[in-house]
């Protein structure tokens, strides 16, 4: 097989963050910009300003813009993608300080790869529209949950002793109590921990998914994982799965330790479902997560294995040679001919780093292993449309659940024509709502001694038309969100 160079690191983590294991930005501000009350004054009044971060996010937009109006419109298509990549990314360095710069410039370069325009005019005033529209959207910032507690001394202490002290990096993350005694104390010992999705932070899931735990008096822990929000590790590339289990592990010991847990949900969304799959059957020095006071696992539209989502996002992008150039593949016809799984395997355990090794790499990339040997009952969520992480990966974390004889109960919501990370945005809320409210008693059923079928058999409701004012509201908090990691 013909040797796989790589001209960056950085350059093949675009890639991960334009199609894989997350919640897209073109999804979310697709449906986000479909809203016909965007300059809506009434939804206005309920927005401020965070005027350092817009002064960064217009300075590199028209930077971004002067860039394009420059181009010679006498090169070709493809000429043109790579010219922009390679601007957008040396733009994104010099703003690499700022909140507001990944979550932008990632969109530009997403719109640039994907475009199917064939006139470089057209192309080119399509990718300078888009910036102009984001120019004019600064209004980044909305009222979210307020945390009672923010922790910013914890340390993965876990990922130090198991894949090396480089990966002992701070984490933080925000806790809000379900309800509080007149010492500011919570009255509840039950638990959520909220694992957010790439692009996002611990408080955009809060704000997401928050409101339906604190409702059924759980409290949250909403942690930033590694690389984004305010945990340490490189920015923008998080741990695909296996690291971030490790984080999570070191999350709930704190609690334990800092409180009452008599049940613990762990609830992931994207890279934070795979992340939750990873955690499933984690032991650490003789225990596991039932250790923890875990008592149930809601893993929603996360992938199975790193090889896996990787491929998969090379049988999306077929023979596209803009996406070889950018992996740093020269000279080739075909991807999915030259990119076999020990090139995948060489270029997550020495490129984008995921904290594993040659020996351990075949047994820990691959989340099942883990769902193989858990004895947590398992709420698995993924919609089927989802373009982003194929639904057939929930297929794959079911078959392993069911054939897993100490794994109590299953439960499976397939979101019919839903997109990838559809709760994110409010999308079949009540239906959503109604899967955890019963999941949840079912745990708390099996805490309590009753035995019940290990196949759910619950009905679940009607969907409800969600209000586009509560929609937009969601939305803006997301995006938010997306900026500040």
């Amino acid at each position: 097989m013909k040797k796989v160079s790589f001209i960056s690191i950085k350059k093949f983590v675009v890639i991960l963050i334009l199609a894989i294991m997350l919640i897209t930005p073109v999804t979310s501000q697709a449906a986000f910009s479909s809203w016909p009350f965007w300059n809506n004054d009434h939804v206005n009044t309920a927005i401020d300003n965070k005027n350092g971060d817009i002064k960064e996010y217009k300075s590199f937009l028209n930077d971004s813009k002067n860039y394009l109006q420059g181009i010679d419109t006498n090169m070709s298509i493809d000429e043109m993608k790579n010219a922009i990549v390679d601007k957008i990314m040396e733009l994104q360095e010099n703003y690499s300080d700022t909140s507001v710069i990944p979550y932008i410039s990632n969109k530009i370069l997403n719109e640039t790869i994907s475009s199917t325009e064939t006139d470089p005019s057209s192309f080119l005033n399509s990718i300078i529209s888009t910036i102009q529209s984001a120019l004019g959207n600064t209004n980044i910032a909305l009222n979210s949950l307020e945390p009672n507690v923010v922790v910013d001394d914890m340390v993965a202490t876990t990922a130090g002793k198991l894949s090396g002290e480089t990966y002992k990096v701070n984490l933080s993350g925000n806790i809000y109590y379900a309800d509080v005694d007149n010492n500011g104390k919570p009255t509840s010992n039950k638990w959520v921990v909220l694992v957010h999705g790439f692009m996002m932070n611990g408080q955009a899931m809060a704000d997401a998914l928050g409101d339906m735990y604190l409702d059924q008096g759980f409290n949250i822990l909403a942690p930033d994982l590694r690389g984004f929000g305010n945990s340490g590790g490189n920015k923008g590339k998080g741990g695909m799965g296996y690291l971030d289990s490790l984080d999570i592990w070191d999350w709930l010991t704190y609690l334990n330790e800092h409180y009452t847990c008599n049940e613990i949900i762990v609830h992931g969304v994207s890279l934070g479902g795979a992340t939750t799959i990873f955690l499933s059957g984690l032991e650490v020095d003789g225990q596991t997560i039932t250790d923890k006071h875990v008592t149930g696992l809601v893993e929603d539209c996360g992938y199975t294995s790193m090889t896996g989502i990787v491929e998969d996002l090379l049988n999306t992008v077929g023979n596209n040679e803009l996406v070889a150039k950018i992996l740093g593949i020269f000279d080739v016809t075909s991807l999915s001919d030259i990119v076999g799984r020990d090139a995948i395997k060489d270029m997550l355990i020495n490129q984008v780093d995921v904290g594993l090794t040659e020996e351990n790499f075949d047994e820990l990339e691959n989340a099942l292993n883990s769902l193989s040997k858990s004895s947590t009952p398992l709420l698995i969520i993924h919609g089927t449309s989802d373009t982003t992480v194929p639904f057939k990966n929930s297929t794959d974390v079911y078959n392993t659940a069911m054939s897993n004889p100490n794994i109590p109960y299953v439960q499976r919501f397939e979101a019919e024509g839903e997109q990838h990370a559809f709760i994110v945005l409010g999308n079949k809320e009540n239906v959503y709502e109604g899967h955890v409210d019963n999941f949840i008693a079912k745990t708390e059923a099996i805490m309590s001694g009753t035995e019940v079928d290990k196949e759910s058999d619950y009905q679940e409701e009607t969907a409800e038309s969600p209000s586009l004012i509560s929609g937009l509201i969601k939305a803006l908090k997301l995006i938010k969100n997306m900026f500040s990691f």
